[in-house]
């Protein structure tokens, strides 16, 4: 798959006897081991108080690396995102080997949909959305998809309309193209993109901006900052991703100007 490509598309047997009374037997003890643990994972989850959108579920399903996992809610084309993915630039430059960021994209999910779901400023956004999940799937690290990210935000207009640009991004970043193109054209991506819409309403957020650090909201951008404990410039999130990493790594030289708040 190329580049000319991906701009053109873009505008048993039946047992006898014995044989089947045993095979019967080991059916119903199957069945019924299932249901007992499945009755023993019910019992326990009603126990713990958890259910399907519990916040502590979704904190706990976040933790899956020693990095401090950054979940920003977000549409390609909103503004508060891109304001957001801003301020982020020197977070992401300066913590990125403890940190991890996953983009959880808000639309509604709709099958007859061109890409699956109905994103708030159109299919160009839709589109943008899968460009960006698969940049980062495919961007090798975090410095080079931030720099491809950068690049669409800087003409915000044309993202997910002109395929030309992701493309030009792409290689500008130094992101594997060919990689690149297949997620975005094939199954890939929208598979992609169907999981962080449901990653998004699994969360309860339904609000472009909205940063979660750890599984839990550190803050809102939507016309203006709110539910931003701690601040939201760029020194207060490196200050809390600081505070946040336990892993075994070193933790960059910058964290030692940042003391968690007391």
């Amino acid at each position: 798959m190329d580049k000319n490509e991906y701009l053109l598309n873009e505008g048993g047997s039946t047992k006898a006897g014995a044989r089947v009374c045993a095979a019967k037997r080991w059916r119903v003890l199957a069945a019924g081991l299932v249901l007992a643990v499945g009755g023993i994972w019910l019992l326990l989850h009603q126990m713990l108080g958890h259910s399907g959108n519990s916040t502590d579920e979704y904190a706990l399903g976040a933790l899956k690396s020693d990095k401090v996992q950054v979940e920003l809610f977000v549409m390609s084309r909103c503004p508060d995102a891109i304001k957001v993915e801003t301020v982020f630039n020197s977070v992401v430059r300066e913590l990125y080997p403890i940190l991890d960021i996953q983009l959880n994209f808000i639309a509604k999910p709709n099958p007859n949909a061109t890409y699956g779901a109905e994103c708030k400023h159109g299919d160009d956004e839709c589109r943008g959305n899968i460009d960006e999940l698969c940049a980062l799937a495919h961007g090798g690290d975090l410095p080079l998809f931030w720099r491809f990210l950068n690049c669409l935000n800087s003409h915000s207009g044309d993202i997910g309309s002109d395929p030309d640009l992701s493309l030009k991004c792409a290689s500008s970043a130094g992101l594997d193209t060919e990689a690149f193109i297949s997620c975005a054209l094939q199954a890939e991506g929208r598979e992609l993109f169907r999981q962080s819409v449901e990653n998004a309403q699994f969360a309860g957020v339904n609000t472009s901006a909205t940063v979660f650090i750890d599984g839990h909201l550190r803050c809102v951008e939507d016309g203006g900052w709110r539910d931003c404990l701690g601040g939201h410039s760029a020194s207060d999130f490196i200050r809390d991703i600081c505070a946040a990493y336990k892993g075994s790594r070193s933790r960059p030289s910058i964290c030692a100007e940042y003391p968690p708040v007391v």
